[in-house]
């Protein structure tokens, strides 16, 4: 995974930790027999670097509890990870 250098946003959502990730976490959901797909955008921050399976893992624990909590997903009969995008990775020092 390549890290670029911390533009002033994600310094500022990184909340002073060296690494931020950029994940795209894509949901399948069914509600009333109609299928949607809907992407959600995750920041995993982290004070060390993450390989490939802890930053799925943790992105997908997001998700998981936007999912329990937001009542977008309540009336879902199911709601399922379909797939997970690394979009980016920044360390804060890297110039």
């Amino acid at each position: 995974m390549k890290y670029y250098p911390m533009n002033d946003l994600v310094k500022e959502q990184s909340k002073n930790h060296q690494f931020s990730y950029t994940v795209i976490v894509n949901l399948q959901t069914r509600k009333n027999d109609e299928e949607e797909y809907i992407n959600r955008t995750v920041r995993v921050n982290s004070d060390n670097k993450l390989v490939e399976d802890d930053l799925a893992q943790r992105a997908a624990n997001v998700v998981y509890g936007l999912i329990e909590t937001h009542p977008d997903f309540a009336d879902c009969e199911q709601v399922q990870i379909i797939g997970i995008t690394f979009a980016c990775a920044y360390d804060r020092e890297v110039i």
